[in-house]
């Protein structure tokens, strides 16, 4: 398990990433409560996003600074929901190489699946799933 501290003592803020499961698990916590959770199949995705998040927290935490007696209830949902959009914004890449990649791939055994099936006889042909 990895994690981050940020701001001050008294803030108790944190981002971790943790296995969880068959996956990885990346997080944000401010002051005890979660405030945002992903869940990924591939641990370089999650590693990857964990460093991205981290940074996005310290962007969003410069740019929106807060005082001492503003409502954290708001700021943990605004910086909740920022990190959503920026976690489906690069979920959407993520998934639009991962179409692109598996559309090649299909692609290429269609063609190796043409070329082979010439060879075989019409006779020994067989579906590849039959209903009882």
């Amino acid at each position: 398990m990895k994690k981050k501290h940020f701001g001050p003592k008294t803030l108790r803020c944190w981002s971790y990433f943790t296995s969880a499961g068959e996956g990885w698990e990346v997080g944000f916590v401010l002051q005890g409560k979660s405030v945002f959770v992903g869940n990924f199949v591939h641990q370089p995705e999650a590693t990857r996003w964990f460093t991205m998040m981290n940074r996005e927290v310290a962007v969003f935490a410069k740019r929106n600074p807060v005082g001492p007696k503003f409502p954290v209830t708001f700021w943990r949902s605004f910086l909740g929901n920022h990190l959503y959009t920026t976690y489906y914004s690069f979920l959407d890449r993520l998934f639009a190489k991962h179409t692109t990649d598996y559309r090649k791939a299909t692609l290429r055994d269609r063609k190796k699946f043409s070329k082979i099936s010439a060879l075989w006889s019409i006779g020994e042909k067989v579906p590849f799933y039959k209903a009882a």
